[in-house]
């Protein structure tokens, strides 16, 4: 921990004292942080779970009337969700009953008509008239939605294809080598054909060496030779 902060009740002086040697009293300051913090526990109040508490109290019984309660409200939520399907279920069957016992008529019919029983006879005929030709539309679109979903999974794969056709399409165009070039040579650079080109092509290059030296190295002899010369 850093001593910057805190104050300097001693202080450094010239002279004999000098180096430490310096004999004074302890001092009779110190710091609010230096002060003892936090000497006693806090204890648990009553209603905190107490040691004295904790004894007295029954746990496993505890336990097992959780467990009950759990198990009681989940079995309770099952009957009740039993007894809701099971009055949905008498409710459709109300329902069918009641429809199965609607006997269809013509809008002019009057109630006498009703009750001859070759009207009856003919209604009945009708009914399963109108029953075959109820199936009859039910096949025909059937077989309209089977031919449509056979029509739409044709046109995906199509597309599909499509799609997988231009992707090789454009791979190919992306590939020089499968273009189809007409020279594989390389183009001319700008500078071919310029005058000042590859001057120094015929001369000898000297190969650096290097010299601990420096009265002897290549640079002091060349300088020697061009300046002093």
């Amino acid at each position: 921990m850093t001593t910057a902060a805190r104050p300097t009740w001693a202080p450094a002086k010239g002279g004999n004292e000098q180096g430490g040697t310096r004999i004074f009293g302890p001092s009779q300051k110190y710091s609010s942080r230096d002060l003892a913090a936090h000497t006693t526990l806090k204890p648990r109040k009553e209603g905190q779970d107490t040691s004295d508490e904790l004894q007295k109290r029954n746990l496993r019984e505890e336990l097992e009337e959780r467990e009950r309660r759990h198990f009681s409200s989940k079995e309770k939520n099952h009957g009740e969700d039993r007894d809701r399907k099971k009055g949905h279920l008498l409710l459709e069957g109300v329902r069918r009953d009641a429809d199965d016992r609607i006997v269809p008529r013509s809008v002019d019919a009057d109630d006498s008509d009703i009750e001859v029983k070759s009207d009856e006879s003919d209604d009945d005929d009708d009914d399963a008239d109108e029953e075959d030709d109820t199936e009859a539309l039910l096949a025909e679109l059937q077989q309209i939605k089977k031919e449509r979903a056979e029509e739409m999974l044709q046109k995906e794969r199509e597309q599909q294809e499509e799609e997988l056709k231009a992707k090789e399409a454009e791979l190919i165009r992306g590939n020089p080598l499968l273009n189809n070039p007409t020279s594989f040579n390389v183009k001319r650079r700008w500078d071919d054909d310029v005058v000042f080109k590859n001057q120094a092509r015929g001369e000898a290059k000297v190969a650096k060496r290097f010299i601990n030296d420096t009265i002897r190295n290549d640079f002091h002899r060349k300088f020697l030779q061009k300046y002093m010369k």
